[in-house]
């Protein structure tokens, strides 16, 4: 049987911070709440404060941070746990990268168990190398998004893929709480910028139905194991905003026993990495 490529332990951290980052963003945000002002002009509907100007909009709410540091000393004990005559793990767990939905982690290598499949057809298998743990912020809008929706998108179109230039997706909690990557670098070494992203955009042609960006970065890109990955999967095609499918139900805040989004998304339950049917 297909073992989980993130054992028990550090995926139980991982969730276990992700609720907590939701709930210390949203009450950072209830602490600071600024009445919205809307208005019409040359034919949109335009608002205030929007974007960066928004509270907490990219940097972290007060108590994300500690959550975060709480996490990642709880990733390096593991790391060293797991490391080879209790050697120092290969690479520590820190934050590399923070978005309005998303907060990525790093994982060392070392914190990991088991085995893992190819990823990609006849690749190696990713057992032990480094990950990035996508953790899905609160969001009390549309512009300032939940993280969840995204990482379950992410979820579904590994699972429809599964080949370069996608990033494998390689475990995932509940809900969409978090999804978890091989680590590549990026964006790749300048010398080398330009040819990357050219790369990826000609592997990227065949998928244009799945999604779109609106501008196309080098931060989308990274490099892993000799190749270049699309490392975040854009924007689904046709809408400008992170959405469900129909009938994919959002979990409730207050509720952790709430259905998985999986039990009504057939898409879900495709990925053998996916935990969201663990009791």
């Amino acid at each position: 049987m297909r073992q989980d490529s993130i054992p028990s332990a550090v995926a139980d951290r991982l969730s276990t911070a992700a609720r907590h980052l939701r709930a210390a963003r949203r009450a950072a945000l209830d602490r600071v709440a600024v009445e919205e002002t809307e208005w019409e002009y040359a034919g949109r509907t335009w608002s205030w404060p929007a974007g960066e100007a928004m509270t907490y909009f990219r940097e972290l709410a007060p108590g994300e941070r500690e959550v975060l540091d709480g996490l990642v000393a709880e990733l390096d004990d593991l790391g060293e746990a797991g490391s080879a005559d209790g050697a120092v793990a290969d690479s520590g767990a820190e934050v590399i990268g923070t978005g309005t939905g998303r907060v990525a982690v790093a994982i060392p290598g070392s914190a990991r168990e088991g085995e893992s499949e190819p990823t990609d057809g006849g690749s190696e298998p990713t057992d032990g190398d480094p990950l990035v743990a996508k953790l899905a912020r609160y969001g009390p809008s549309a512009e300032m998004g939940d993280g969840r929706p995204q990482n379950r998108r992410e979820r579904r179109i590994w699972a429809a893929v599964e080949s370069h230039p996608f990033l494998p997706v390689l475990d995932g909690g509940s809900g969409g709480d978090w999804i978890a990557m091989p680590r590549a670098d990026v964006p790749p070494d300048e010398s080398v910028r330009e040819e990357a992203l050219d790369r990826v955009r000609a592997a990227l042609a065949p998928h244009r139905d799945r999604f779109h960006f609106d501008e196309f970065k080098p931060e989308n890109v990274g490099a892993y194991r000799g190749r270049y990955w699309v490392v975040d999967y854009g924007r689904p095609a046709g809408d400008p905003l992170f959405v469900d499918p129909p009938g994919e139900s959002e979990p409730s805040e207050s509720d952790p026993n709430a259905s998985d989004p999986a039990e009504t998304d057939p898409d879900a339950s495709e990925n053998p990495q996916d935990r969201s049917h663990e009791n």
